[in-house]
């Protein structure tokens, strides 16, 4: 088994676009951790790998008019770094904590892990409890943006064209009484694979929910939305009858397969297990 590409290293932005503008296979890197781990079972199917770890540009997070942006290019370890408070850490944290170990979490990227479109990645559920969008831009074409769940179109395959660069992802900052949940099912605490995955944001008012967002992972093709479940909750109160409803109809919502990690019928029962506690906690926690 050989490997046989060439590689280049920009030096900014405009420059990268170029590369991956060139005709042919062309396939940008970012921390590379998933790359490197597939060229050991085949050939990497690139003949021009574009590394995109010196790109400054790609990695702060600004906030401005009550917009999180953050560069495809932050590191899961500046992530945990990261005390923005309130549900956005709320879910970021403990979301890092369980991702991989650390040395992993200083080279793989928030963009990365999305653009690998697993449907395990650690990321998506936070980012899709949090209404993200990605912006994608290229030489020809300039910049695009899409909602998150528009840009996961299947297993390991996305929206984005092969002369595209996600650049960052953006969703609005949460109101400071958003409550949140968020649980990584795995054989261990860190530094393993998904079995179910989960990220909820909810607001309440006057004990009704007036706004939920239920991200689920490593049940269906793609991270996903729970949509008929967050519609069950609009308006209601997250009482026992209320969570038991959502818990059931999560679990209904859920496409699991069977694995090594979990059968299908496991990973149904979990995500009714989680979506019940979460709700439980939201009911519970303080404003």
């Amino acid at each position: 088994m050989a490997n046989s590409f060439e590689f280049t290293q920009p030096r900014d932005v405009a420059e990268a676009l170029d590369a991956l503008a060139q005709p042919g296979r062309v396939m940008p890197m970012a921390g590379g951790t998933n790359i490197m781990v597939n060229m050991k079972r085949a050939p990497l199917e690139a003949d021009l790998v574009v590394d995109l770890t010196r790109l400054e540009e790609l990695m702060p997070i600004s906030a401005a008019n009550g917009t999180i942006r953050m560069g495809a290019g932050v590191s899961f370890a500046r992530l945990l770094e990261w005390q923005p408070g309130g549900a956005l850490e709320g879910l970021m944290k403990p979301m890092c904590i369980a991702f991989a170990g650390p040395l992993i979490r200083n080279l793989a990227t928030a963009g990365g892990n999305i653009c690998d479109a697993s449907a395990a990645a650690d990321i998506s559920p936070p980012l899709l409890a949090l209404d993200a969008t990605v912006e994608l831009d290229s030489a020809a074409g300039g910049i695009r943006t899409l909602p998150l769940p528009e840009f996961f179109l299947g297993v390991r395959r996305t929206a984005r064209r092969p002369d595209e660069l996600l650049t960052a992802v953006e969703f609005p900052c949460p109101a400071a009484d958003e409550r949140w949940f968020y649980y990584k099912l795995g054989k261990r605490k860190a530094d393993a694979i998904s079995i179910v995955s989960i990220a909820m944001t909810v607001k309440l008012v006057q004990g009704r929910v007036e706004r939920a967002r239920i991200a689920l992972g490593a049940v269906a093709p793609v991270a996903m939305h729970a949509r008929e479940t967050e519609n069950l909750l609009q308006g209601e109160p997250l009482n026992e009858v209320t969570i038991g409803a959502a818990a059931a109809t999560a679990a209904r919502e859920a496409r699991p397969i069977d694995d090594f990690r979990a059968t299908g019928a496991y990973r149904r029962q979990m995500v009714e297990t989680l979506v019940k506690r979460g709700l439980n906690h939201i009911a519970q926690q303080d404003k």
